[in-house]
């Protein structure tokens, strides 16, 4: 048997195990399950980290805070030493839009071995877990 009839046999197999032996992933008569009782919805906490942002936030942020989750959810906003009033502005937009609640931080100067964008990240999981327990725990 030849190299090319052992390459169509193997993509052969491999389209007739995703076809066949994924659960039929494609089909679009599948529904997720109907909505789940609000209590048992697990608790999502969003990190965003944003440094000199201020440009960027009334298109974003709005659309975050107006998320509908019907479990606990809360919103970290990480300031990662903006000089354009990136956290002032993301508490306006909060008290003026409303929605889920903003925690707005400035972690200050990344330790030795960090870079600005993951430290603010890092920093941001850390505030997370600190949350209430009702809310990402």
């Amino acid at each position: 048997m030849s190299a090319v009839a052992w390459i169509a046999a193997g993509s052969l197999a491999a389209w007739l195990w995703l076809l066949l032996g994924q659960g039929f992933f494609w089909r679009t008569d599948v529904h997720l399950p109907p909505r789940r009782d609000p209590e048992r919805w697990p608790s999502v906490c969003v990190v965003v980290p944003a440094r000199d942002e201020a440009a960027m936030l009334p298109e974003s942020l709005p659309s975050l805070l107006a998320q509908d989750y019907p479990g606990p959810a809360e919103i970290f906003l990480v300031d990662d030493g903006s000089t354009d009033g990136t956290g002032e502005l993301a508490r306006a937009l909060a008290e003026r839009h409303g929605g889920l609640p903003l925690t707005v931080d400035s972690p200050g100067e990344p330790p030795p071995g960090w870079t600005g964008k993951l430290w603010a990240v890092r920093h941001g999981i850390t505030l997370a877990a600190r949350g209430t327990p009702s809310t990402c725990s």
